[in-house]
Formats: C-alpha cells, sequence, structure tokens
C-alpha cells in the first residue's frame, strides 16, 4: 500500500513545531499503521514525529508513557508486565501481530480512537492522556473520549497510569474469532477491596459493542459493598448486559454480542479475584 498524493514530509523537533505543521492536509505520523489504511482525503503532508522525545517509560508514582513509544516496547517493559499481575502484556499480546506491535505507538492507538483492545485496560485503570493543543493539558482517558478530544486538532504526549493500589487486581479478556482477529467484543475490569474485603471500588469497561470500549456505571454499582463472590460477577454481568446499547456488524450481531457480554464480564471478574487470592 501507499500515501497516494503526499507530496511534503516534515521531522520537527519539538512539540510545538509538530502541532504547528498540522492542518486540513497534514497528519501526524508515528507508526503509520492506522494512517497508511485509513488516510484521509486531500492528505499531502506528513508530519514525523520520531524525532520528538517522545519515546519513554518511566516509573516513578505510576507510569508515565510517551506517545511514540511502540506497544511492542510496552508489552516488553519489565514494570508494566507485573504490574496488576501482567495485565498489560495479557492484553497487549492480542493487538494485532508482533510485526504490528514493533511499529505502532501507543499515541497514535489512542488518538484514531476506534477498533482497540488497549482502550479498555487504560480506561480500567484510570489511565490519564496529555495533550498539547497550543497548551498542556492532562485530562481522564475517559473525558478525552467522551467529550470527543480526540476528534480535534491536537497531539497526545503522554500517557499516565496511576500506582496500583493496595489491594487492587485487574484482568482482560477479548472474544474473537481468532487470536489475532479483531474483538467480537472485550472486557477490562478492574476491583479494589478495603482492609475487610469489601469491594470499595471497581471499574467494569466493555468494548468492541461495535462501539468504543467504556465503563459501564451500572455494572460497578453492583460490585460495590459486596464480598465479591461469583454470584457478584453474574450480577455485574447482568447489569453490564442490560445496560449497553449492542449493535450487529460484520464480526457479530448484536443479540451474539449481549450473550458474549455476559460471558466476558463473568469470566473477567473471575480472573480479577483469582488475582486478589480468591477474596469472597
Amino acid at each position: 500500500m501507499s500515501l497516494k498524493g503526499v507530496s511534503d514530509y516534515l521531522r520537527p523537533r519539538t512539540v510545538e513545531e509538530a502541532f504547528a505543521a498540522l492542518g486540513a492536509s497534514s497528519r501526524p505520523l508515528g507508526g503509520g499503521t492506522a494512517l497508511i489504511l485509513h488516510s484521509p482525503p486531500g492528505l499531502s503532508t506528513l508530519v514525523d514525529l520520531r524525532d520528538l522525545p517522545l519515546d519513554y517509560i518511566r516509573t516513578g508514582d505510576g507510569f508515565r508513557i510517551g506517545a511514540t513509544t511502540t506497544l511492542t516496547a510496552m508489552e516488553e517493559h519489565p514494570d508494566l508486565a507485573s504490574h496488576l499481575a501482567g495485565v498489560f502484556p495479557e492484553m497487549l499480546r492480542h493487538v494485532g501481530s508482533p510485526l504490528l506491535r514493533n511499529a505502532a505507538t501507543i499515541g497514535g492507538h489512542l488518538a484514531r480512537g476506534r477498533l482497540s483492545d488497549v482502550i479498555p485496560v487504560l480506561l480500567a485503570l484510570d489511565a490519564t492522556v496529555t495533550v498539547y493543543d497550543g497548551i498542556s493539558r492532562t485530562i481522564t482517558l475517559e473525558d478525552f473520549y467522551r467529550a470527543g478530544i480526540h476528534e480535534r486538532l491536537m497531539l497526545i504526549t503522554e500517557i499516565g497510569v496511576p500506582p496500583a493500589r493496595p489491594r487492587s487486581a485487574a484482568a482482560f479478556v477479548k472474544l474473537s474469532r481468532t487470536f489475532y482477529d479483531l474483538a467480537m467484543l472485550n472486557c477490562a475490569c478492574r476491583v479494589d477491596l478495603d482492609e475487610e474485603g469489601t469491594v470499595a471500588a471497581a471499574r467494569v469497561v466493555v468494548g468492541e459493542t461495535p462501539a468504543l470500549g467504556a465503563p459501564v456505571a451500572p455494572a460497578a454499582a453492583a460490585l460495590l459493598g459486596t464480598s465479591f463472590g461469583p454470584a457478584d460477577d453474574e450480577a455485574a454481568a447482568a447489569a453490564a448486559a442490560g445496560a449497553i446499547e449492542f449493535g450487529s456488524d460484520s464480526r457479530a450481531s448484536a443479540d451474539y454480542r449481549a450473550a458474549l457480554c455476559r460471558a466476558a464480564v463473568t469470566r473477567c471478574l473471575a480472573v480479577v479475584r483469582s488475582r486478589l487470592g480468591g477474596a469472597s
């Protein structure tokens, strides 16, 4: 494949220069895995981001991940790999093929805002995103999509992942026809327990409905204050299936997705409970 009509290629050295080069006929270039398949009409200029100082994973108070960091770098980072019992590599090994993950960047993946196994996990972990659109600001990833900021002229510069709470676990489930296929439905869950073993906070995120992954508040509410047993998994799964407006596409029908949702949420929460030591 090729990008027809592209006549200019820029490699800015600063975020400010990169943003100034963006416009109706220009687009930022990270790994290029999405742009080459879905290039907009009238594209004439590529703004290559690889010279920007945004390829890093920094630890400390959680994680700070630069926007040009590849998915492979995230998958292989030892601290990210061990975070919350390995939920990142658990998810990332399902994202495309190894060759795609070698090229795809986390910033580009989040900016496209579609067909994602990554977004549900980051939403479940209360991730933040730092964007530059003339000024730099940090917002929750949930607000980034809810407000449609990903559709505006901007650059993602960094993703933030908060540190794990003392009694917290997360898991990811993808339901697809084949290992590398696009998900018919996916799910990411996180549960935080208090000192007495009661659910103090929870996140249940369901994606590819076929809409973009989003937190399902009624499912999380069904878990709060419970002792987090198998019956609570089923209650949360039923709440999720009842709250989501499923759609049909070439991968699955709406009715099938509703059934998959119950199975995915139940399975995901069961894995979370096992990672919490079988809390009940």
